[in-house]
């Protein structure tokens, strides 16, 4: 069944949300999840399996003329947006899938719309999916969980859970944006990072971070069926790592050379 058209679009510097349901209507989302392609496609793989796993339904798209390039994804016969927002049944949770790795130009007008629309409809929390890249990947049966935290107490939340804290690195692209205005504005944001390949779809690092977003929103995310299509899910998704990569590489060219002098 064809989308009707949306109940509201709303427009951020360029970014344009269009709606299909009242995020007003109780409860209100209290989790806002976000999925974006990077190291190992992680996010990506971790927020479409929750989707479909949770049978959640579709609410909401993201596009801009301006910043995203002219791609339309087919699901079920229906034309979308490669940027998607899903909730669940009991509306707590609000995910955002991407389909497609987001243009180093769209970045900070996409990570602002996204920290505007999550204040505007009272997302209490935003919990992005990670991963982190680790040369020695392919020895590493189990992958470490990490965590990145807005603030003082979701760093205790997190280190109750057993999450390791991430004490040094560099992130860049949307996440980043995304936690350090988080953590200017007091907006609560947790990063939950799995140690994954760089250019390689990690669907095993992607389970490590559901098992810890299952900790800290309290539901049962049973990861076996990912892991058991994990070689469907490599082949499945190749083009979009290597389009990913291809994003990535031209993101960290251009960010390098803002990097803290620790790192160069």
């Amino acid at each position: 069944m064809l989308i009707q058209r949306p109940i509201r679009s709303i427009s951020l510097d360029r970014i344009i949300i269009h709606e299909y349901y009242n995020p007003y209507e109780e409860p209100t989302p209290k989790y806002l999840v976000l999925g974006l392609p990077d190291a190992g496609l992680v996010g990506a793989i971790a927020s479409r399996y929750l989707v479909t796993s949770k049978n959640m339904k579709l609410v909401g798209e993201i596009d801009s003329p301006a910043l995203f390039p002219p791609v339309t994804v087919v699901h079920k016969h229906t034309p979308m947006s490669s940027i998607q927002l899903y909730i669940s049944d009991d509306r707590k949770i609000l995910v955002l899938v991407s389909e497609a790795p987001i243009p180093a130009p769209a970045v900070y007008p996409l990570s602002y719309a996204i920290i505007e629309y999550a204040r505007e409809i009272g997302i209490q929390y935003i919990l992005s999916l990670s991963g982190i890249a680790v040369p020695n990947r392919l020895q590493i049966t189990k992958p470490k969980l990490y965590y990145l935290a807005s603030n003082d107490r979701l760093a205790e939340e997190a280190e109750k859970l057993g999450f390791n804290k991430l004490e040094e690195g560099f992130i860049a692209g949307p996440y980043a944006v995304i936690m350090k205005e988080s953590r200017r504005r007091n907006i609560n944001n947790l990063a939950i990072f799995s140690e994954s390949f760089f250019d390689l779809p990690d669907p095993e690092a992607a389970a490590t971070t559901l098992t810890g977003l299952s900790k800290f929103i309290g539901i049962e995310i049973n990861v076996d069926k990912l892991l058991e299509e994990a070689e469907l899910l490599k082949l499945q998704t190749r083009e979009l790592m290597r389009q990913t990569k291809k994003a990535m590489t031209e993101m960290q060219k251009h960010y390098e050379k803002q990097m803290p002098l620790m790192y160069q």
